[in-house]
């Protein structure tokens, strides 16, 4: 088996039958103090990000089912739910970490932002968390783009994780996906502000991850990978051609590496050591907006605003995990070019809805496209598990959004009707509707 088989082998050493295949969401939150000041990272003597995280766990010492807490590079704190088969059990869970995540809010006088970009602040007024990896990434993407400082720590997402039922399912799911991933970036944006200015009709969270670094960022198609065929092999090729950010060495520490995964993973394996978990760090080390581990993660999407959480898992859920809906939307993605796809993704660097995108169609027409697609897949899936369907989840912001604009665009109206200063709008706002 060579390197490429191995890499294959590892991603889809996880496939599922479609009766047990599982959905996991990663939400990422920025909170800040009285002062409208964002969270030191690191334990001090202020309460800091560092510190809230330690409490979340300890609310869950006694919970059967447990989520994961971690921390980004800026004190993002990330809650990764439990994976099910049903978005109503993610929905009941993540209320649960709300209703938590209000308890600290109240007892510490802090505030939740719920914002897939910074507002305020800049990368240099916020410090990175005290890790070699994150030293590491930094060190790198101060030198691969414009945009990596801010990635690391003023920007929030939400990550869907689907398991995969065969190769082909795979293959077909992260083609989807990376067609799709800039109907998601318009529709799911909200970013309205940043340092401490409107944003416009830019869609700045989606623009800095594809400046942070060339070779691990963007679409899929941006590496050469322009088809569902051969799409686990070609990315197990594309993955050893990237230059590393950090390795561990035997003592399982964090250490730089100057050559690229393919290198890394061929030493390891002449040495006889090359582990599962050395192909994973690799795998981790990619950013593009649709990736594998040994699931599929699609990443595209800004940080929802509150009580929206679930409507880009539920718009990733229908398309991709529908066994027969994903080859309905699989039959349309196929007819775009290369090119019409390559004027797509920078297309929604804007947040137009009347922009053209493929086949002469505006985004707005294939956001109804897709969304009643989406819709169609999340009822065969009510069907097939006996479950209440979960496009509750979805329609009511589609609906929202077709009829007011973009979520990033209502809020910089209310701003401005306010005619408040942003940190005044910004803690009214978040104010009166914290989680709870």
């Amino acid at each position: 088996m060579n390197l490429t088989e191995r890499i294959e082998t590892f991603i889809l050493s996880n496939i599922i039958h479609p009766e047990k295949r599982k959905i996991g969401v990663e939400i990422e939150c920025m909170f800040y103090n009285k002062n409208m000041k964002r969270l030191p990272v690191d334990l001090c003597e202020e309460f800091s990000a560092s510190a809230f995280m330690e409490i979340m766990k300890k609310y869950q010492e006694n919970d059967l089912i447990k989520a994961s807490y971690s921390l980004e590079p800026g004190g993002q704190l990330e809650w990764a739910s439990p994976p099910f088969i049903s978005l109503h059990e993610i929905y009941h869970h993540l209320q649960i970490y709300f209703k938590r995540v209000g308890k600290v809010l109240n007892k510490q006088n802090l505030m939740h932002i719920d914002y897939a970009l910074e507002p305020i602040y800049s990368p240099e007024d916020i410090s990175l968390i005290d890790m070699e990896k994150y030293n590491l990434m930094h060190n790198r993407f101060v030198t691969s783009g414009r945009h990596g400082p801010w990635m690391m720590r003023n920007t929030t997402s939400i990550q869907i994780n689907i398991d995969m039922c065969s190769q082909e399912d795979a293959e077909i799911m992260a083609f989807i996906a990376d067609c799709l991933e800039p109907i998601c970036a318009v529709l799911f944006a909200n970013s309205p502000f940043m340092n401490s200015r409107p944003t416009g009709t830019e869609n700045p969270r989606y623009r800095i991850w594809n400046d942070t670094d060339s070779v691990r960022c963007k679409n899929l198609l941006d590496h050469g990978i322009t088809s569902h065929k051969n799409l686990v092999k070609k990315y197990s090729e594309y993955l050893q051609d990237v230059p590393a950010i950090f390795v561990l060495n035997q003592e399982g520490e964090f250490k730089g590496f100057d050559g690229t995964f393919g290198e890394w993973l061929s030493n390891q394996e002449k040495s006889g050591v090359l582990q599962d978990r050395d192909i994973q760090l690799a795998l981790h080390q990619i950013f593009t907006h649709v990736r594998f581990k040994h699931i599929l993660e699609v990443r595209g999407s800004d940080r929802p605003p509150y009580g929206f959480e679930l409507a880009p898992a539920a718009f990733w859920t229908g398309l991709l995990a529908s066994e027969n809906t994903k080859y309905e939307v699989l039959e349309i993605v196929k007819t775009w070019t290369t090119a019409e796809r390559k004027h797509l993704n920078k297309t929604v660097y804007k947040i137009n809805l009347d922009q053209e995108g493929p086949a002469g169609k505006t985004i707005k027409q294939w956001i109804k496209t897709f969304s009643s697609l989406s819709v169609k897949g999340l009822k065969e899936r009510a069907d097939f598990f006996g479950i209440e369907s979960e496009s509750k989840f979805l329609e009511p912001f589609v609906n929202d959004v077709l009829s007011k604009g973009p979520k990033s665009i209502q809020t910089q109206a209310a701003y401005k009707a306010s005619g408040l200063s942003i940190v005044d709008f910004l803690q009214r706002k978040h104010q009166l509707n914290p989680p709870n």
